[in-house]
């Protein structure tokens, strides 16, 4: 991962992703019970983050993004390979937009035939005209 590392977020970083978040014009809200994960640049400057928090009793990956500078590297790929290889994915969903369905497909994740109840009226909130996504979860 050249000077790439990957690692959780420690609780002095919180400002530190809430800016990058920001800057990169995500809206989602960090919560204290979230599993965050960081990669950084070697001087700690954080190029992206993953957030994985619980829904309904299931594990939800949310949040992923990479810095726009830095979009279409593989970075994303590579964060989530790392996630993986950890074991922190497994079993894993998250809410997909359409045209990221090969990019989760790469990565060990499949679409959902039937949705959970407990993430049913999430996925229902999620799609309107504007935006679709689909339900996908890690193969175990």
């Amino acid at each position: 991962m050249a000077d790439y590392q990957v690692k959780p977020l420690l609780p002095e970083q919180r400002p530190a992703l809430t800016q990058f978040y920001k800057r990169n014009h995500y809206k989602g809200k960090v919560k204290a019970t979230d599993n965050v994960w960081l990669m950084t640049k070697g001087d700690d400057q954080i190029i992206g983050a993953a957030r994985l928090c619980q829904q309904g009793g299931l594990m939800l990956l949310r949040g992923v993004w990479i810095e726009r500078a830095l979009r279409a590297q593989g970075l994303g790929s590579q964060l989530l390979r790392y996630l993986k290889c950890a074991g922190v994915l497994e079993g894993c969903y998250c809410f997909a937009y359409l045209h990221l369905e090969a990019f989760y497909s790469k990565l060990g994740f499949c679409r959902v035939a039937s949705v959970p109840a407990s993430l049913h009226s999430a996925l229902e909130r999620y799609n309107r005209p504007a935006v679709q996504v689909l339900l996908m979860v890690q193969q175990q």
